[in-house]
């Protein structure tokens, strides 16, 4: 659906006072949809705190693993059920900043809702990706710790803390060290 020139610049001008999609689409009178697409168009990325920190938690992924020598790829479908490739195998990054106790506090629920909750759809870890990595972001910015876990094994909600069972885990990298056949997208 095209738009006026008017409705474009609505569309900046919100996005400018950090309008979240919802509101951008009420105040221009356009759908959700056409507010994202020409957010893309112009080259806004998104307000919401909730989907840049977990675009953030990917491309950490991507860049730590780099950084290790390890062979990284983005997925080819975006939105997919997992969120890239590292040595062969898929991957899903989810981020969180540290709460007020240290820890970090991370939710695999078994369903899963679109961006502004149009629909619902099953979210498999254990058959959606091979590994699951959590990246544990600090508040004053220092350079987060990275929690690699098998996805066969995960409970629906993970809480790391300092000193916890996970601390195994944290910036073991060893599950992605070995190559696995390639994966088709």
């Amino acid at each position: 659906m095209a738009i006026t020139t008017d409705q474009q610049l609505i569309i900046v001008q919100a996005h400018g006072e950090g309008h979240l999609d919802p509101a951008i689409a009420h105040l221009a009178g356009v759908s959700i949809a056409t507010v994202k697409r020409y957010r893309t168009k112009l080259g806004l990325e998104t307000n919401c705190v909730t989907a840049r920190r977990g675009k953030l938690g990917e491309q950490l992924t991507f860049d730590e693993a780099g950084r290790r020598g390890l062979k990284a790829e983005w997925r080819v479908k975006h939105n997919g059920e997992f969120d890239l490739y590292v040595s062969g195998l898929r991957v899903d990054a989810k981020a969180s900043m540290q709460l007020a106790d240290g820890s970090w506090r991370f939710r695999l629920h078994t369903t899963r809702q679109s961006f502004y909750g149009q629909y619902a759809y099953a979210k498999d870890y254990a058959a959606d990706c091979e590994v699951v990595v959590f990246v544990a972001l600090y508040p004053d910015g220092r350079t987060p710790d990275y929690y690699l876990l098998d996805s066969a094994t995960l409970p629906g909600d993970i809480r790391i803390r300092p000193g916890g069972v996970y601390d195994a885990f944290r910036n073991d990298w060893t599950l992605l060290e070995v190559e696995a056949p390639a994966c088709a997208a």
